[in-house]
């Protein structure tokens, strides 16, 4: 009769280890972004792109106006966009952040990277990708850099000055976007 009873008990506790382990949801990234000329959305594809390339994590590829606060809430990370915009975020992306919401410290612990487009060279990236890195700090987010010393706050291209200008994003450039999502990919898969 012992026997029969451990054999119950036993059945019984793995029914409920898998399904606690069937009820948590795969880890995934929320790759958002605001373009309006398709620069960053090709920087964004390129970033879900080295997100896909880890296998275990999900890629959500949105632009900001298409993403659900459940998204956010709901990511293990978030992968942020944005054109240079007289030095600044894009308006669009700065009322993004502002919706987060903040009472409950919800994105606290989620890793956070950033990546952006500028016109031309000194036009502001690297004040952008800070600006976006510290709205993330506020929210507690770990922040994650790219996979390049020269990729150290984020992944960014230059798209209208010189030899960028006029053409599609230079692969270099999107090399850094891919690696950016890589690397994020494969700290949430840890």
């Amino acid at each position: 009769m012992k026997g029969i009873v451990l054999k119950i008990y036993a059945l019984v506790f793995l029914q409920l280890i898998s399904i606690d382990a069937f009820s948590q949801e795969a880890p995934f990234v929320l790759v958002a972004y605001y373009s309006q000329s398709g620069k960053t959305k090709s920087m964004a594809e390129a970033v879900a792109k080295g997100v896909s390339a880890q296998g275990g994590v999900g890629v959500v590829l949105k632009d900001i106006k298409d993403v659900l606060i459940e998204e956010v809430t709901g990511a293990n990370a978030i992968i942020l966009g944005s054109p240079v915009y007289n030095a600044n975020m894009a308006p669009e992306v700065q009322e993004f952040i502002n919706s987060w919401p903040f009472e409950g410290r919800m994105l606290k612990d989620k890793f956070g990277a950033v990546f952006v487009t500028g016109g031309g060279f000194s036009i502001g990236e690297e004040a952008v990708m800070f600006s976006m890195i510290r709205a993330m700090m506020i929210h507690g987010m770990i922040i994650v850099g790219g996979d390049t010393v020269e990729a150290s706050f984020g992944a960014s291209a230059i798209t209208g000055e010189g030899e960028f200008e006029g053409r599609d994003i230079a692969d270099l450039f999107l090399e850094k976007a891919t690696g950016l999502g890589n690397r994020v990919a494969e700290l949430i898969a840890k």
